[in-house]
């Protein structure tokens, strides 16, 4: 239809040809705007088709908002939405989208609503379009939810810079956000890892690496320098043997391998490595890397300290103790092989537990003051009844030491008990040996004296009288001398019964010796004494019968009463003791009176005169020969103390020395003894003169109570420069017995010195049998009084005949003392004996006579010494 006037005008061109003319150029123009309008048209509809193409080929949304020269927030502003934009956010059709801007602002998450508000509205209101919108927010989906998008814009503005038209895109970053917060997390995390790690390529060149790797290595672990650190080759950061190759074997087979250990200078590090194959077919290495260098020091530390554990554990199981470990809580944690013998235990049987109820024999009580004990002060050490698996009793001596943690915080008690059941019985028996007498079962001294003691202390403290009763049983010498010392011995014990049977429990009861008994009655005046005394005779009124023997007992008793009579323990028991003699002389029984003490001050003035003596040095000790019962040879001698008074002459030593005892002398007596025997020694050998043997010197009971007495005697006798094996030092049973364990200590260190010890006197005592096995003797003294009779009396020849045969099965050597006669040293010889003392062979004689007879020259006695001359 179009092409129609052209045509018309055509066939005028015809008719005139200038107009024609004119007409056709027409026509040409319009042909060509016709085809120029045709072909803008078809490009029009191309580009509409690319454009629509583009919009539906790609993932963003797209927009139009046309503004003409209306106001942004004017209602008549209408977005246009492509239909990606509903896609994306969850609509089935973009006419349900809200097209208006107030709509738009509505879909906003609020916390992005201003920020967004003030972007678009500043992009559209810069007329020099300088400011972009380029903008990240959220918008609220259909189904509620929130997508993350990225918002472009355009503004088509007019002359004057107004923008009439804006054109954008919208990007989902929803899921893009997510991988990348999830890359940044990894990332972190990797860099934060205390573990090193590297990713290397399939040239082993490394990628990446984190500081961990780079810190291991020693290297800088600023992110400058682990990008330098990329590209390098794995072998120029580790750089071990063989590392490379199982690398590149891990990575051709996407394997993995762990624990792989290295040296790097002073570091000890432990790799893993693992090939991981991507998905694009690369393959990668991923190496991690642990610095094992302090774990490798503490396991090496671990090593050694199991070992020494076990070491240890060894040796505590070698140990007889039992040692245990036992946590604050109770739990044992340690038993050892001591423990196991002990208790009966196994080890797999207690640790873990607490077996304080099925061990404990004393109750809670006692273990929890052992425990609390441990705590407060960091250690105990006690005594404890505990018992066995199989319930026996036993006695343990336990030591608790406190261990203490690295912050000083309790951790553990460290047990080690002795088992001390046997020692605690055998302590019971000595202790019964030392303080009851073993005939009667009666209190002894010992016990005596302690008793007395507390109730003297008692008297004094309450102001009540005390009564001491001294007994001594008349006639019984001659059931000894008749019937013989074990026929005295039964009468002894039955007199004892009915003594216990005549007194009421609170009076004490003791046998001092032989047949003299005492009682102690406390807050007994002297009528109360009387009547006990009364008692006594009465228990004694009929004959004590025996082997179809009867036996008239009399009974004589000295009493002192506190405190009219004294207050100290000895002056009363003298006086008592006085009282008692009188009594024998009276009969009956008989108080103290004070004129009974007539002698008393002679003895003291005895004991002054004593004292000056000493001071003076006019002392002298004499010797008596000591010899061989073969040959008649002196084999030694035996110093014994002599004084002779200006006034009183020679005064016995059985008068001086129990007044020296009395009066605290002793002591100082006995270091003059030693003293001037060994001085005398010295001077004989600077004399040329040989000693035979060994010069013994008597100890008595009160030396042995010296606390220094070791370290005095040997003192004196290396400053007299003799040596310990030229002494012999007695000691009388009756000191012996007086402390058995103190006595067997000081002699065990007396006779490591050198010093021979003699037990004196032997066989006068009551307890010696039990201990002399224990004793560190080496020579036994038989009492003269048993060698005086032994050819008239049979019961002193069977004692004599025992003490020999006794100490040769001991093997202790014997000498016999009192020896006055020939016959008696043959009957001693013919017995075994092999050294006797006495009359027979020499009186003791001043040093200048016993010189002349028994030494001879030094050069003399060499000569006749086995292998002397040529």
């Amino acid at each position: 239809m179009r092409s129609m006037p052209c045509q018309r005008r055509g066939r005028r061109d015809r008719k005139a040809t200038p107009l024609a003319a004119r007409q056709a150029a027409l026509r040409d123009v319009v042909r060509e705007v016709c085809d120029e309008v045709q072909a803008l048209q078809e490009e029009n509809a191309r580009l509409r088709a690319r454009l629509e193409l583009l919009r539906d080929a790609t993932s963003d949304g797209l927009w139009d908002l046309e503004l003409g020269q209306r106001k942004l927030t004017d209602p008549a502003n209408r977005f246009v939405w492509s239909e990606q934009i509903g896609r994306l956010l969850g609509y089935r059709d973009t006419r349900d989208l809200p097209d208006d801007f107030a709509g738009f602002l509505a879909l906003l998450h609020p916390e992005d609503l201003e920020p967004t508000k003030l972007a678009f509205t500043a992009h559209i209101l810069d007329r020099s379009g300088a400011t972009p919108y380029d903008i990240s927010y959220r918008l609220r989906c259909a189904g509620g939810e929130y997508r993350w998008f990225r918002a472009l814009s355009h503004a088509q503005r007019d002359a004057g810079g107004r923008a009439i038209r804006v054109a954008g895109a919208l990007t989902d970053l929803t899921d893009r956000r997510a991988i990348l917060g999830l890359k940044r997390y990894a990332e972190s995390i990797i860099a934060s890892l205390p573990t090193g790690l590297m990713v290397l390529d399939e040239r082993l060149v490394v990628l990446s690496v984190n500081p961990a790797f780079c810190a291991i290595l020693g290297l800088d672990p600023g992110p400058c320098r682990r990008m330098e650190r990329a590209g390098l080759d794995i072998g120029k950061l580790l750089p071990q043997p063989g590392l490379r190759a199982q690398a590149l074997t891990l990575l051709a087979c996407s394997g993995s391998r762990h624990g792989i250990g290295i040296t790097r200078g002073d570091k000890r590090l432990r790799l893993a490595m693992a090939g991981i194959q991507l998905a694009e077919g690369e393959r990668r290495l991923l190496l991690m890397a642990e610095d094992v260098t302090e774990e490798q020091r503490l396991r090496d530390e671990a090593r050694l300290h199991a070992a020494r554990h076990r070491d240890q554990a060894s040796l505590l199981d070698k140990a007889r103790d039992a040692i245990i470990v036992r946590g604050i809580d109770g739990r044992i944690q340690f038993w050892n092989k001591g423990a196991e013998r002990l208790y009966g235990w196994t080890s797999e049987e207690v640790l873990g537990q607490c077996i304080d109820e099925r061990m404990v024999r004393d109750g809670p009580g006692a273990l929890y003051a052992a425990v609390h004990a441990t705590l407060q002060t960091g250690e105990w050490r006690g005594e404890a009844g505990q018992r066995r698996k199989d319930g026996v009793r036993l006695t343990v001596e336990g030591h608790w030491t406190l261990v203490r943690d690295d912050d000083n915080q309790p951790k553990a008690i460290l047990v080690i008990n002795t088992d001390v059941t046997q020692r605690k019985a055998t302590d019971e028996k000595i202790r019964n040996l030392a303080l009851y007498d073993s005939l009667t079962g009666l209190a002894n001294r010992s016990l005596f004296g302690e008793r007395l003691a507390v109730a003297l202390a008692q008297a004094r403290r309450e102001e009540y009288p005390l009564a001491i009763l001294y007994m001594d049983l008349n006639r019984f010498k001659e059931i000894n001398d008749t019937h013989g010392h074990g026929a005295g011995d039964q009468v002894l014990v039955k007199v004892a019964r009915r003594f216990q049977a005549a007194l009421r429990a609170d009076e004490i009861l003791a046998r001092l010796a032989g047949d003299e008994f005492v009682v102690v009655a406390e807050r007994a005046d002297p009528a109360t004494a009387a009547r006990i005394a009364e008692r006594l005779h009465e228990a004694m009124a009929d004959p004590v019968t025996l082997g179809g023997h009867s036996f008239p007992v009399g009974l004589a008793i000295g009493i002192a009463v506190f405190p009219r009579d004294g207050s100290e323990i000895d002056d009363l028991l003298k006086r008592a003791d006085i009282a008692m003699y009188r009594a024998k002389a009276l009969g009956g029984h008989v108080f103290y009176q004070p004129e009974m003490s007539v002698g008393l001050r002679e003895r003291i003035e005895l004991a002054g005169d004593l004292g000056q003596a000493l001071a003076a040095g006019t002392l002298q000790l004499h010797y008596q020969p000591q010899v061989s019962l073969d040959d008649g040879a002196a084999i030694g001698a035996e110093a014994l103390l002599r004084w002779h008074d200006p006034q009183r002459g020679w005064v016995s030593p059985a008068t001086f020395i129990p007044i020296a005892e009395a009066r605290g002398m002793i002591h100082a007596l006995g270091k003059w003894v030693l003293g001037e025997a060994c001085r005398q020694l010295a001077a004989w050998r600077d004399a040329g003169l040989a000693f035979p043997g060994r010069l013994a010197i008597n100890l008595s009971a009160r030396q042995l109570e010296e606390p220094d007495i070791v370290a005095s005697i040997r003192g004196i006798a290396s400053a007299a420069g003799v040596d310990a094996r030229q002494l012999a030092l007695e000691l009388t049973e009756s000191a012996l017995m007086s402390n058995v364990e103190g006595a067997i200590e000081i002699m065990a260190t007396l006779k490591a010195d050198g010093f021979s010890i003699a037990v004196d006197d032997f066989g006068t005592g009551y307890s010696s049998l039990a201990y002399l096995k224990q004793l560190p003797a080496d020579k036994l003294k038989i009492d003269r009084s048993f060698v005086c009779d032994m050819l008239t009396d049979r019961h002193d020849h069977t004692i004599v005949t025992t003490i020999i045969g006794m100490a040769r099965n001991l093997g202790l050597e014997v000498i016999a003392e009192g020896v006055e006669t020939q016959p008696q040293a043959q009957a001693l010889r013919a017995l075994g004996c092999g050294e006797a003392q006495g009359y027979y062979f020499g009186r003791p004689e001043a040093p200048e006579r016993f010189a002349e007879r028994w030494l001879v020259p030094l050069a003399a006695a060499m000569a006749c010494e086995p292998g002397a001359g040529g």
